[in-house]
Order: structure tokens, then C-alpha cells, then sequence
């Protein structure tokens, strides 16, 4: 593939404001525009100005009366939401870490992940992708010395005060299962649980959730996916999401009234998500008021592009 040299110059912020201008955008007060300029890049407030251009037009210009004020009231919108749903999402990562050590290390010892044979194999993994319908999840790769190996690396890491003492003192070399579970990140979370042997205990966590193992797993996959994104400062609002959570299709699990008209692919499905999980394990968290109060605040967002039912605020879950 033929490539093209960049050749595209580093604007001030005067000729970035001039750009915009020369775009459609209107500038009402140039001195907070370009104050905003100068501390949030261009190349992230022109994110978030796509949503207000005409791309029926081949100049790709703003929609007419699109202003600065509309893009930075979308930026701050998805700023403040980013906020909310990573701190929630804290929340559900420290209950399912819980769960997990809670569960396993009483039934199988403390160091229990150590041992292969709690894990699918590679052998097994694969007689699954045979047995594969269309449809089925696969789980995800998950190698244990690999794993192991990393656990053994973060032992020497000195900022971790718990982890040298433990390792100066005790034998084996790996923690137990409730230290284990602090050093390891959300995403290898949900591969390390997805690829539990299927026993009582691996369906005793999913069950205290009120989830089915798919359902979970694809849950736990999915807010890995969205933390991250907090984590870096990525745009949630109008963003593509690659992890949609499966939402539930028998009645008796649905807990949603419009559960059949929810997009599962939207960031309404995944705040749902957020929302019904934090009603098992953190009965005192304000997500939901605080997620309101921020809707109520910007009534200009296009809540139906992300998701949002008609009726979506009589449901249960936000009521």
C-alpha cells in the first residue's frame, strides 16, 4: 500500500481557531476559546467536533450554528461521565476480585492459582473450538506460566510494601490469593476467571451477581475494555464499542422493562450494566444520582444515539 508523506504543519492556537472558523464553527468568545486551546490540544477538542459536522458535504464543514461552546459542552459531558464510570467500575473490579479469592481459596487453599489444574488447558481450549456452535464464546487465551511468571515479576517490585514482606518471610515464592488478586489488572481478571474448570465454585461467583457464567464473563470482558479507556482519557460519548456486554434473554433474568428495544452494542446497555452491578455490591454508591444529575445538566447530548429508551427513566433500575 501506497503511503503518503505527512506533510500537515503545527498550527498556533491563533491558526487553530482561524482553521476552525474557516470550518463553520462558530467562535463566540475567542479569548475562552483560545484559553481552551491551550491547555486541552486541538487534536482532542477536534474529536470531539466530529459530531457536529456534515459529512453529506464533501467540504465536511460544521453543521450551520455549530458552536466552540457546543464541542466543549460535549468534551466536559464525556469528561465528567469518563469520571463516574471508572470509579464505578473500581467498585465492581474490587467485588468480583473478592468473590473469586473468597470463593477459590476456601475451597482450594490459598495458592491456588498456581496450580495448572485449575485452569483450561490449551488441549481443552481447543477440543472447545471444535465443539464450537455458531454463536458460542470461546475463552479467551489464558497462559498459567505465563501468568505465574508475571506474578513472580511483580514480586520485586519494592514500591509494593505488602508483597516484600511477604516475600521476605514466607514460602512459595507466589502470594496467597487474596495479595494475588491485588497485583493483577482487570483485564487479566476476566481471562483468568473465564478460564476457571467449570466447578460449584466458579458458578457460586457468577451466581452471587445474579448473572449466568456467559453473561458474566462477557460483562467483566466489557468493563476491562471501557476502564481502559477511562484510564486514558478516551472519548465514551459516541464511541464505537468493540466489548458490548450480552445482556440477558430469558425473561426470568431480564431486569430491565425495555430490555428487548436496549441496544447491547450502546453505552446506555453498558451504564445498565454498571448500574445493576453496583446494586449487589456497593448499595451505598451514587452512581445512579450522580449519572442523573449529569444527564440533567447537559440535555443537549443526543441521548437516544447513545442508546437511551423512551421510557428509559421509569425503569427500575433508575427510579
Amino acid at each position: 500500500m501506497l503511503k503518503t508523506s505527512f506533510n500537515k504543519p503545527s498550527l498556533t492556537v491563533a491558526q487553530q481557531l482561524a482553521l476552525l472558523e474557516e470550518k463553520g464553527l462558530v467562535i463566540e468568545n475567542p479569548e475562552s476559546a483560545e484559553h481552551w486551546l491551550s491547555h486541552i490540544s486541538y487534536f482532542r477538542v477536534k474529536n470531539y467536533s466530529y459530531s457536529f459536522k456534515d459529512y453529506k458535504k464533501a467540504d465536511g464543514n460544521y453543521i450551520p450554528g455549530t458552536t466552540f461552546e457546543m464541542v466543549r459542552d460535549l468534551y466536559q459531558f464525556d469528561r465528567k461521565l469518563r469520571m463516574l464510570v471508572f470509579e464505578a467500575i473500581e467498585n465492581i473490579e474490587i467485588a468480583v476480585k473478592t468473590q473469586l479469592t473468597n470463593t477459590m481459596a476456601a475451597a482450594y487453599g490459598t495458592h491456588w492459582y498456581a496450580a495448572s489444574q485449575h485452569f483450561i488447558s490449551e488441549q481443552e481450549r481447543k477440543q472447545i473450538i471444535r465443539n464450537a456452535r455458531m454463536g458460542d464464546d470461546v475463552p479467551k487465551i489464558f497462559d498459567h506460566a505465563a501468568f505465574l511468571s508475571d506474578i513472580e515479576e511483580t514480586m520485586n517490585d519494592p514500591d509494593e510494601l505488602f508483597l516484600q514482606s511477604y516475600k521476605n518471610t514466607y514460602d512459595p515464592i507466589y502470594p496467597p490469593s487474596w495479595m494475588m488478586v491485588e497485583i493483577i489488572t482487570f483485564g487479566t481478571l476476566s481471562i483468568l476467571f473465564e478460564n476457571l474448570q467449570p466447578s460449584d465454585h466458579k458458578t457460586a461467583i457468577h451466581d452471587h451477581f445474579g448473572l449466568t457464567k456467559k453473561h458474566f464473563v462477557s460483562w467483566l470482558h466489557c468493563f476491562s475494555f471501557i476502564r481502559n479507556k477511562c484510564a486514558h482519557h478516551a472519548r465514551l460519548v459516541y464511541a464505537k464499542l468493540n466489548f458490548a456486554p450480552a445482556l440477558p434473554q430469558k425473561k426470568s433474568r431480564q431486569f430491565l422493562a425495555e430490555a428487548d428495544d436496549v441496544d447491547n452494542a450502546s453505552l446506555y446497555a453498558v451504564l445498565c450494566c454498571i448500574q445493576y452491578m453496583l446494586s449487589i455490591c456497593n448499595n451505598n454508591s451514587l452512581f445512579k444520582q450522580h449519572l442523573l444529575a449529569l444527564i440533567d445538566a447537559y440535555p443537549a447530548i443526543n441521548y437516544d444515539r447513545l442508546g437511551f429508551t423512551d421510557h428509559w427513566r421509569a425503569e427500575k433500575l433508575w427510579s
